[in-house]
């Protein structure tokens, strides 16, 4: 019965998808058709296997999951998560130092959902991907860490505090210091303003490049197995997504200083 149930949940995506949507609420048989791909048998077979398996039920024209389904796919849903997150870019996370994730946000990777790898070319290498950039001129919260210095973000900063933006920022020391002493006007916004607060992360054990969220967009790097920064940064635009960077962020922020 292990295998079967594991087999029938894994090796068909119509499976899958059909059980996934089901958790949300009962649907229709058109309902289940509308929201897969392949023709009308082959997705009916599909749940005649679901349904002699014990998972699924009909009550009258929608089917819903048994109390075995629910149970089967409250366990199984995070795995699934994850391994959408992990296999669509398995060459990337492969590559990646993970070291800065606490365990109980690497075990919510998979709130990461569908997610975008930014590559800049050599000619924007120091900047923000556009995605955030768009997003910093409409949110109203934002929150950033950085451990490199990013010659565009001094004034991205102080544009964000002029407007009284809800926004924290968390910095290396060194990040921090080339921020007061090089870009004192934009330093001053940030401090002068009531809604903007920046702290000092001492901790070089949190190996992180950068971490944004602000309403709409989740951004995250990660330095490489190797120890090198290459530019290469993570986006989301799932809610789920953004409630995990918000979670990563309070994490570094127990960790750190706040600059007075």
């Amino acid at each position: 019965m292990k295998a079967e149930l594991i087999s029938t949940v894994f090796l068909s995506e119509k499976r899958k998808k059909t059980l996934l949507m089901l958790m949300d609420k009962p649907a229709t048989v058109d309902e289940i058709k509308d929201s897969l791909t392949g023709t009308t048998s082959a997705i009916m077979a599909q749940v005649k296997i679901l349904y002699e398996q014990g998972l699924i039920e009909q009550n009258e024209d929608k089917y819903r999951l048994t109390s075995i389904g629910k149970i089967v796919m409250k366990k199984i849903k995070p795995l699934i998560e994850t391994l959408n997150v992990l296999e669509d870019n398995k060459d990337y996370w492969d590559s990646r130092n993970m070291s800065a994730i606490p365990e109980f946000l690497l075990d919510r990777i998979g709130d990461l959902g569908e997610v975008m790898i930014h590559e800049p070319d050599l000619n924007h290498l120091f900047e923000p991907p556009k995605a955030l950039l768009t997003s910093l001129k409409q949110t109203e919260n934002v929150c950033t860490f950085y451990s490199y210095f990013c010659p565009t973000c001094p004034d991205n900063y102080a544009e964000l505090a002029k407007k009284e933006v809800n926004y924290n920022l968390i910095l290396t020391r060194p990040v921090y210091e080339r921020l007061r002493d090089e870009y004192k006007e934009q330093h001053d916004a940030m401090m002068n303003s009531k809604n903007s607060h920046m702290y000092i992360c001492d901790d070089n054990s949190l190996k992180l490049g950068a971490l944004s969220v602000t309403d709409d967009i989740m951004l995250i790097a990660f330095f490489n197995k190797d120890g090198i920064f290459d530019h290469k940064k993570v986006l989301s635009f799932e809610e789920s997504a953004r409630r995990w960077g918000v979670d990563l962020f309070q994490y570094y922020r127990e960790k750190s200083e706040k600059v007075k």
